[in-house]
Formats: C-alpha cells, sequence, structure tokens
C-alpha cells in the first residue's frame, strides 16, 4: 500500500496528481482562450476584406453602368452622323429626270 500511496500522491518531481490535474485544466483553459481569440481574429480580418470586396464590387458595378450610358449616347452619336452622311450624300446625288427613269425599264 505505501507503493500505491507514492504512485497516486507524488512524482518524480514533486508534484502531486491534483496540482498535475489542475495545471493541465489552466493550460487548456489558456489554449482554448488562445483559440478563441484567434478564431476572432480570423472572423474579423475575413469580415473587413468581405466589407473591402463589396464596396469594390459595388464601385465597379457603378462604373459599369456608366460606361454601358456612354455606350448607348456614343451609338446614338453615331447612328445620327451615319443618318446625316448619308442624307447628305442622298441630296448630293443629281436627281434622275423621268425620261431616265423610262429607259431603264
Amino acid at each position: 500500500m505505501g507503493v500505491a500511496a507514492k504512485k497516486i500522491g507524488t512524482y518524480q518531481n514533486g508534484i502531486t496528481r491534483v496540482e498535475f490535474e489542475k495545471s493541465w485544466v489552466d493550460l487548456i483553459d489558456r489554449v482554448q482562450i488562445i483559440d478563441d481569440k484567434v478564431s476572432k481574429k480570423a472572423d474579423e480580418v475575413v469580415l473587413t476584406m468581405v466589407l473591402a470586396h463589396r464596396r469594390e464590387i459595388e464601385q465597379l458595378q457603378l462604373e459599369f453602368l456608366q460606361l454601358q450610358k456612354e455606350i448607348k449616347t456614343l451609338q446614338k452619336q453615331q447612328k445620327t452622323l451615319v443618318e446625316e452622311k448619308q442624307k447628305h450624300i442622298n441630296e448630293k446625288q443629281p436627281t434622275k429626270n423621268k425620261w431616265w427613269n423610262w429607259f431603264q425599264k
């Protein structure tokens, strides 16, 4: 019984089993606290990145809409210029008289 008591009561370096278990629980608690802090920090970093990406997406959407408007404006201007050029070309062409149309038939 003396040997069993020695094994239960103390270890070679003089720490009791109760002290060891208390130290172990304290260590586990500290590791858990550190894990929680790291997890919280990672969540904050991810949230910051998500918000930054969201702002960037919104900015790109605004730029896209502006570019669409500019393209539509340019297309209208181009269409107007082509119509004016065609009208100008048609005005320069001499009108054919009725005799010309009769001989072309």
